[in-house]
């Protein structure tokens, strides 16, 4: 069956509702999904009950914004029971998020006009277009003419993951697995394009000895050799290796990348152990 392990709902950055994803993924012959919205879990109920209703197999999943080295990093949580310390360490993430819109805003202020702290507090858009609070509100402030667009003013503001307390990779991995889940590291490919293959390598290694247990080797922007050093890596290491199309609706994206089930693979392609 076709696997697709990695998209977004309206619950996080997505613009679709989880039973949209659902029915989407029927559509296209999908036989196992999950949704991993960023630090949170509120698609959860309703994908689970949209995925029995319309008897599609499923896998909970989760998408934490974390900190590896000197690199802001994502890993993907499958298949775990939430407890008490893994939903701190999913709200920790979320609200270091959230901090980062408040923080660009307050310094944006003083250069323009139409944007106030006050403002943004009081500000709700319609979430089913995607996308973050911070860059819609940007947008609506007529500030920025799409959301892709928008993200330059967290550079030019400096606001950056790695001033933000998230946790650290080892932290999530470590309650990742005390409530019985399974730790992905997301699209390596976003953190490791240009790097030198044996230095990728190198990070890994460290990965493992932290207790990872796979990598998504299968991604819409990996280059075949990065992908290969993906896949060989985690056979090597008795690894998870997986797959995902990282879809998030009709939000803004390049033509036929990250659309849901565009990697054709099945889960006789993987290494899947959940």
């Amino acid at each position: 069956m076709l696997v697709d392990l990695h998209m977004h709902t309206y619950y996080s950055d997505g613009s679709f509702s989880p039973r949209e994803m659902v029915q989407l993924a029927k559509k296209k012959g999908l036989g196992l999904i999950s949704v991993t919205d960023h630090n949170t879990i509120e698609a959860h109920e309703e994908f689970e009950a949209a995925c029995q209703e319309l008897e599609m197999n499923y896998v909970v999943g989760v998408e934490l914004d974390c900190v590896f080295k000197t690199k802001s990093v994502h890993l993907l949580a499958y298949n775990f029971n939430v407890n008490e310390e893994f939903l701190a360490i999913i709200q920790k993430s979320r609200h270091q998020l959230d901090q980062m819109g408040i923080d660009l805003v307050k310094l944006m202020e003083k250069d323009y006009p139409q944007v106030s702290s006050e403002d943004y507090e009081n500000y709700t858009y319609d979430r089913t277009k995607g996308g973050f609070k911070g860059i819609h509100y940007l947008m609506d402030r007529g500030l920025t003419d799409n959301l892709m667009d928008g993200f330059k003013f967290y550079k030019e503001y400096e606001v950056f993951y790695w001033n933000y307390e998230f946790p650290t990779v080892e932290e999530a991995i470590v309650q990742i697995h005390a409530c019985g889940g399974k730790a992905v590291l997301a699209h390596p490919g976003k953190y490791y394009r240009f790097t030198p293959l044996d230095e990728v390598v190198e990070d890994f290694k460290l990965l493992v000895s932290q207790g990872i247990d796979g990598i998504e080797c299968y991604y819409p922007i990996h280059s075949e050799e990065l992908t290969a050093c993906c896949v060989e890596f985690c056979q090597e290491h008795d690894l998870m290796i997986t797959v995902g199309c990282d879809c998030h609706g009709e939000m803004s994206k390049k033509e036929d990348e990250y659309v849901m089930g565009c990697i054709k693979k099945e889960d006789s392609d993987l290494v899947l152990k959940f």
